[in-house]
């Protein structure tokens, strides 16, 4: 099976180091990672997936587990602190989370402070696979909706900027939708929130179906590689309207009863969907746990490579807990893929990768929230 990259020049993004402080079950700890492979391993519910969330923070701004940040505090503490030490085409930068309760979070990149924790996006991007993924092919709407704009968000500023916008948007003109079941007279305002909303909308609608296009392609050919030409891939973006502003406006107008009558926004990229079908199925609901476990490792492995692509950047793998999940067909594709990037692993069976090709492993031994070992191996 052959691994096609982009041909563009790609810059090495390389993590060094970790420090964590009152983060989940973490007192105060810090972690050395190879620019190679790294295994973090030790028995259930000892923090391995913590390191984890940590690490996709300083990627995305978001945890991966939850929206509550009060979560990710140590219990009985006020604060968390978390920073990372990285490699960018050969600089040494840091980069710096703080969050304390009741407070909005701090971010600083190089010492310098920055006002918003979107400044991170793209800055040391990573592609996440955890058991969690497959809730891309078989969860609601609203989980295929959340990977394709975190995917977005990495690569596009302003893709960002539209989002946080049409989030307002909504929210906003879903109070409106509320009085007006109350006060008819309110409906005045209306419109000025419809064309709001189609022209942020109109913009979204549109990179969303543009990188849906690349990753089918890219898909397409990992999933034949996955299963010997056996399965094919479509990927459609389900929408109630089109992708032209005027068009869409027109929708949203058209539905404006129905809006009052549930008091809230029916239609819009908030509502749309990505459809993922293998061999003529929706894979939701007819596909094999096993197809849609092949669905889900190509999909990560195609927005890994579009990140590659569009940033210049070589993504940080981080891989979950999925190891196992996987029989040795996926398991030795995935391990193609691990020989050309950075990759943290966390597993409970450390001698897993003991075999591989010669390269840098370090292994990192985690027991009740404390770095028992952490030490780096050429094998």
């Amino acid at each position: 099976m052959k691994i096609i990259l982009s041909a563009r020049m790609v810059i090495d993004v390389e993590i060094r180091k970790l420090y964590l402080k009152n983060f989940r079950n973490y007192r105060e700890e810090e972690i050395e990672f190879s620019k190679n492979v790294s295994i973090i391993f030790g028995e259930n519910a000892q923090g391995k997936t913590n390191i984890v969330e940590a690490l996709y923070l300083f990627a995305t701004g978001k945890s991966h587990r939850t929206n509550n940040m009060n979560e990710l505090i140590r219990y009985g503490k006020e604060f968390f602190e978390i920073s990372l030490d990285f490699e960018d085409n050969n600089y040494l930068q840091t980069i710096q989370i703080r969050y304390e309760k009741g407070k909005r979070k701090e971010l600083r990149i190089n010492e310098i402070k920055k006002e918003r924790i979107s400044e991170l996006l793209g800055v040391v991007p990573s592609v996440l696979f955890a058991p969690e993924s497959l809730l891309y092919v078989k969860g609601s709407p609203g989980e295929r909706r959340k990977i394709i704009d975190i995917v977005l968000c990495q690569m596009n500023k302003i893709y960002l900027l539209e989002l946080q916008k049409y989030n307002r948007i909504i929210k906003n003109k879903n109070v409106l939708l509320k009085q007006i079941q109350f006060n008819s007279k309110s409906d005045m305002q209306l419109e000025i929130w419809n064309e709001s909303q189609s022209k942020s909308g109109s913009y979204i609608i549109n990179e969303r179906r543009k990188l849906i296009e690349n990753l089918e392609k890219r898909m397409m050919r990992i999933l034949s590689g996955i299963s010997d030409g056996r399965e094919e891939i479509k990927l459609k973006y389900r929408t109630f309207h089109e992708d032209i502003h005027e068009n869409l406006l027109e929708a949203i107008r058209q539905n404006t009863q129905r809006d009052i009558d549930q008091g809230s926004c029916t239609i819009g990229p908030h509502r749309d969907d990505l459809e993922i079908i293998v061999n003529g199925k929706n894979s939701r609901m007819y596909c094999s746990q096993g197809q849609q476990r092949s669905v889900a490792l190509a999909l990560n492995i195609a927005i890994l490579e579009e990140l590659e692509s569009k940033l210049g950047k070589a993504p940080i793998l981080l891989l979950d807990d999925v190891m196992s999940e996987l029989d040795e067909k996926r398991q030795n594709y995935l391990l193609k893929i691990i020989n050309k990037r950075q990759t943290i692993i966390t597993t409970t069976e450390k001698s897993k990768f003991a075999e591989t090709e010669k390269r840098m492993i370090s292994y990192i031994q985690i027991k009740d929230g404390a770095i028992v070992d952490n030490k780096k191996i050429l094998t």
